[in-house]
């Protein structure tokens, strides 16, 4: 376990063990994982408490203590681990908008679906087969 996972905010701020957001310099207290699923749970959770916080992954090595080796850490250093990084974990940089649309239910279509008949089956001007009168029992 040479490189761990740490959680960083827009701030600058890195989150400890105890979920508070800190500046870094003391390396024991932050919250790191050698496990990227394990950061990603800590940042969904961390974000879930404050939704106003913007949560990145930093990977970073070990120092000789086994704590995180963190540093100060500028704009040009996330955009560079962002360009290293797989394009299908990035989220887009602005989401597709889809218009919305009619159902097309609402749209009269221009030719019907199926063809009337050119004749009706029975003649309108013929007398009912059962009177109302009549009982339907037998």
């Amino acid at each position: 376990m040479s490189q761990v996972f740490v959680l960083i905010n827009q701030n600058q701020q890195f989150l400890s063990k105890s979920n508070e957001w800190v500046d870094g310099r003391e390396s024991s207290r932050l919250f790191h994982s050698e496990h990227k699923d394990v950061a990603i749970n800590q940042m969904f959770e961390a974000n879930t408490r404050d939704i106003e916080q913007r949560i990145q992954l930093l990977q970073c090595p070990l120092n000789a203590k086994g704590h995180p080796q963190v540093q100060r850490v500028t704009e040009e250093a996330l955009l560079a681990d962002v360009s290293n990084a797989d394009p299908d974990e990035l989220p887009p940089e602005h989401p597709v908008e889809i218009p919305p649309q009619k159902p097309p239910e609402l749209e009269p279509s221009s030719t019907p679906e199926w063809e009337p008949p050119s004749q009706p089956e029975g003649d309108p001007n013929s007398q009912p087969e059962i009177v109302p009168s009549q009982s339907l029992k037998t």
